[in-house]
């Protein structure tokens, strides 16, 4: 597929200012000469897989159902409005794959995953909104999309046992999707997508990570550093005596500010890094023979320019490095085939880093 038709016809720099994580955008023909890489066919297969994380939701006039894979072929033989969703197409599909070219200019460490679903006529998976950044491609067929409210975790949703969708939806804004648009969602957005037609969609999803997790990650990072017998001191909080039992204002600030500056002074701004990708999909290390390497679909890759230093993560994996290293890198993770001695000239331990953690594959 040339790489060409891999890229959004529209105003990145526009699109930053104004629409990400703000309101919806529908970028029509945003790849006009692009077509699903895959036949429902093929989706249904995968769906079939052990490995493979799938769903079937279904409506009909006794309400919403869903079943999860691995799936057989008598799932699909079924009377009802009925969609098919597979999780991280791209990680088995090397086309889907390339759709993550079309947001290079987005932070890579945000992307999750491409799923993919084929609806047939008047399918689709109820209203709901999602907690993450959602670029919905459409691969083929027509499907309606209509918008609604911003919602939150108070926002009421009916009882049900499997699937999250909401009690009521007021539509807003209304668009129909043809092979080749793009509709952007943004977290908290109610949206909800019906089939016109037998159709075949590719969901992009941007993940961040919780506060609660980056918090927890920060202060480990810290805890495996820090002193075990530094003392908080009070000298300038206990200069007025309280009252008796009291825990002043000050003493309070004092303890707060000591946590603080402690937690800065041991930071050694490898949390973020380490969190964002772990869990990555690991492969075999790269036979010794091989000539020419590429980051694996799967793996979770990302560096951080620290002064004349540079954190290197991959799957959750830490290697420090100097900071020439960055062209590299850069080059790396916009999915270039590099030669191991490219990578050894960068720096002699980067191309066993990346190879022991599972993040290379050979390409001969």
């Amino acid at each position: 597929m040339p790489e060409s038709l891999l890229t959004f016809e529209f105003n990145e720099q526009a699109f930053l200012a104004s629409y990400w994580q703000r309101r919806p955008l529908l970028i029509k023909g945003a790849l006009p000469n692009w077509r699903s890489p895959i036949t429902p066919e093929e989706l249904a297969g995968l769906a079939l897989e052990e490995e493979a994380d799938s769903r079937l939701i279904g409506k009909s006039n006794s309400g919403w159902a869903l079943k999860r894979g691995p799936l057989s072929p008598l799932d699909f033989q079924r009377t009802d409005d009925w969609t098919l969703l597979v999780n991280g197409v791209d990680q088995w599909v090397p086309e889907v794959a390339a759709l993550k070219q079309c947001l290079r200019f987005l932070p890579q460490w945000r992307f999750d995953d491409v799923m993919v679903s084929y609806a047939v006529t008047e399918g689709g998976v109820g209203p709901h909104f999602d907690r993450y950044d959602v670029f919905l491609v459409q691969g083929s067929g027509r499907r309606k999309w209509r918008l609604g409210e911003w919602c939150d975790d108070d926002t009421p949703r009916i009882e049900h046992d499997d699937l999250n969708l909401l009690q009521n939806f007021e539509t807003s804004e209304e668009y129909v999707l043809e092979a080749g648009d793009v509709l952007y969602v943004p977290p908290g957005m109610a949206h909800w997508g019906v089939a016109e037609t037998p159709c075949m969609t590719y969901s992009l999803g941007f993940r961040a990570p919780a506060i609660a997790a980056l918090l927890a990650r920060w202060t480990d990072k810290a805890l495996e550093r820090i002193d075990p017998d530094l003392l908080l001191e009070d000298r300038a909080s206990v200069a007025k005596p309280p009252r008796s039992g009291e825990i002043t204002a000050a003493h309070w600030d004092n303890a707060r500010n000591a946590i603080k500056n402690t937690l800065e002074a041991l930071d050694d701004g490898s949390w973020l890094g380490e969190l964002v990708t772990e869990h990555g999909e690991c492969a075999p290390p790269p036979h010794q023979q091989a000539n020419a390497l590429c980051l694996h679909t799967g793996a979770r890759v990302a560096w951080q320019a620290l002064g004349d230093q540079c954190n290197v993560y991959a799957n959750g994996e830490l290697l420090l490095i100097p900071s020439s290293a960055q062209t590299i890198l850069e080059r790396l993770c916009s999915g270039d085939t590099l030669t191991p001695h490219e990578l050894n000239a960068a720096h002699p331990e980067l191309l066993g880093f990346l190879s022991m953690s599972g993040a290379l594959v050979s390409l001969d």
